[in-house]
């Protein structure tokens, strides 16, 4: 089977999951970070040679990580709000546990995942603007000067007075989407994905009134529909075409 994960408020995953469907993806499951963390019945093993979960959801259906052939996975953090008890102590504790537990069953699938999970983010690294202007500079983006103050918003906000519109573009593994504009920044846009250790980024670029383009934020969770059509179609071959992996 293939997962799409995300918030039910999510709706450029939602409407992921639906293309991907009437493209003849199945069967494709919708799996909220909800319904993971607050689990019936869960099975997870860790062993020398690999790890392995099985997963029984409140509305019965059943996940098995050996069952699962690819992922796009959309889960900004783990909700254990409800992980409520007597002392402050024991709450964090088991809030901090089930997180852990969430990562390491999507650590389980990993190999097979549209994004990968990080130690610093279910979905990827969590960056701040410096480290995002930083790859971005290396990756040979333009990028504005960023201000790091307590007193200014953090972000390449460069020059204030100039006028700029924003444009917004997707990377998926080797393709750029909706970079019609700014065409000439593809490379560098797949190089920041690459370093970035994502197959799947949005960039968010300032354009000027010259059409000169600078580096202005990224996102692991990039709004789908930019891309239309043409990316669910390459997520689709994308999805269908991961490596086999030992079950």
């Amino acid at each position: 089977m293939w997962l799409v994960l995300c918030e039910p408020e999510d709706k450029a995953a939602m409407w992921a999951y639906t293309s991907l469907k009437k493209r003849g993806l199945a069967p494709i499951e919708l799996v909220a970070p909800r319904s993971l963390t607050r689990s019936e019945r869960s099975a997870h093993r860790v062993e020398k040679d690999g790890a392995s979960f099985e997963i029984g959801l409140p509305d019965g259906r059943a996940l098995a990580s050996g069952d699962i052939d690819g992922v796009l996975n959309r889960l900004a953090y783990a909700p254990v709000e409800h992980l409520v008890f007597t002392s402050r102590a024991d709450t964090l504790y088991a809030m901090e546990e089930m997180s852990a537990l969430v990562l390491s069953w999507l650590e389980c699938i990993a190999p097979i995942t549209v994004n990968r999970p990080s130690a610093r983010g279910l979905s990827g690294a969590w960056r701040s603007a410096a480290e995002w202007t930083v790859l971005a500079a290396r990756a040979g983006l333009p990028v504005a000067p960023l201000p790091l103050s307590s007193s200014l918003p953090a972000g390449p906000h460069g020059d204030a007075t100039a006028t700029t519109t924003a444009r917004t573009v997707v990377v998926l593994g080797e393709r750029v989407f909706g970079a019609e504009p700014v065409r000439a920044l593809v490379p560098a846009c797949r190089r920041l994905a690459k370093l970035a250790g994502t197959d799947l980024l949005g960039i968010d670029l300032e354009v000027d009134a010259l059409d000169a383009a600078r580096f202005a934020a990224a996102t692991t969770l990039p709004d789908l529909r930019i891309g239309g059509d043409a990316l669910v179609d390459r997520l689709h071959e994308h999805l269908t075409h991961l490596p086999a992996r030992s079950r």
